[in-house]
């Protein structure tokens, strides 16, 4: 077979940090925060990456683990959940409004705060104790008064993930502890009350994000398993594509070691779909039958091949595997953010 068609993105804007940028939350009109790894910084942004303040929030970080930014849908509050703490900021990051303080968070568990579509709840997770397990919990976010609360999963195991849906009162809540196990369970509040709904057909496979018909969702395998299509809301699978299908006729990256999905899929529209690999590679497939179509190569991205000892090589006799300097892939406002070694941050149009 052939190798996949190529489809070039121009570069669109970009921005160099010193650190690397770790959580990118939208805000309305194209805008967007950002905070940063191991630096108690948080950066407002347009939507052409321009800087429209930056403001230092001390004791937000800890042991060189992040703290996890999000923001309200109307821009109104901002939320930095960290290892010991939750605190809300006003919209300019200048005045703390509430902390939640709890326990210390072991390295890489907890979750971002998530602020619902109509701004007026906010969810957070709180860590369990030896005889506790950890705890959702919703407050209300102008009196940010606690709403309910529910015991999740044993204390200390799970980093948390919200997800919105397209219903304005159901989220959906993934916990992965590590490369071990991911659960997906469906949220509801209902006259103040948390009802929570498991999804065991999802188990041990990573949200990627919703179509944007609302009607289905993609989710990426742990290890060597399918690409998976779920519909929404009665999550029943709909398709899936073997890795080996998904990666068949690529012949621009030889190499002893085969390329596979690296956790990452996103429905770009309602046709496709795009996957990053494990090489750093992002390759756009057909929602009907889950085939690669084509490859895309955004301007600026560049390879370097590996020998078995994790050398950089050029002599094709000895490539084991490739790495991209792309550290993140989102999509934000419509638009194609990529994080990279270089501490940059890099937009492009969708490739669609």
């Amino acid at each position: 077979m052939s190798q996949f068609l190529h489809i070039n993105l121009p570069l669109k804007s970009k921005l160099t940090f010193t650190a690397n940028p770790v959580n990118v939350a939208p805000l309305p009109n194209g805008e967007m925060l950002m905070n940063f790894a191991s630096q108690p910084l948080i950066t407002k942004l347009s939507g052409n990456l321009e800087i429209i303040w930056e403001k230092i929030i001390l004791g937000q970080n800890a042991n060189y683990v992040s703290s996890k930014l999000s923001a309200s849908p109307d821009g109104r509050l901002i939320a930095i959940a960290g290892m010991t703490d939750i605190r809300i900021l006003d919209a300019e990051g200048t005045k703390i409004l509430h902390t939640v303080e709890h326990g210390s968070w072991s390295w890489f568990l907890g979750a971002a705060c998530y602020f619902s579509k109509d701004n007026k709840t906010i969810w957070y997770t709180l860590p369990g104790n030896e005889n506790d397990t950890d705890e959702l919990q919703v407050m209300d976010a102008f009196t940010f008064e606690i709403i309910a609360s529910y015991p999740l999963l044993e204390s200390q195991q799970y980093a948390y993930l919200f997800h919105a849906t397209p219903e304005n009162d159901t989220i959906l809540l993934e916990a992965a502890a590590g490369q071990e196990q991911c659960i997906l369970m469906q949220l509801q509040l209902k006259n103040n009350v948390i009802s929570l709904t498991e999804f065991p057909q999802c188990d041990d496979v990573i949200m990627g994000n919703f179509a944007p018909s609302g009607k289905e969702f993609v989710m990426a395998p742990h290890y060597d398993g399918p690409l998976e299509v779920y519909s929404f809301p009665e999550i029943a699978k709909l398709a899936e594509q073997s890795q080996e299908a998904i990666f068949d006729g690529s012949k621009d990256f030889p190499s002893s070691e085969p390329d596979y999905i690296n956790y990452s899929v996103f429905f770009v529209d309602d046709s496709n779909i795009l996957v990053v690999s494990r090489f750093g590679r992002l390759l756009l497939l057909d929602r009907n039958d889950l085939r690669c179509k084509a490859e895309v190569m955004p301007e600026g991205i560049e390879f370097t091949a590996y020998d078995e000892e994790g050398n950089p090589t050029t002599n094709p006799d000895y490539i084991y595997d490739y790495s991209s300097n792309i550290i993140n892939v989102l999509i934000v406002h419509d638009k194609l953010l990529l994080t990279t070694s270089e501490g940059q941050l890099r937009s492009y149009d969708l490739p669609v």
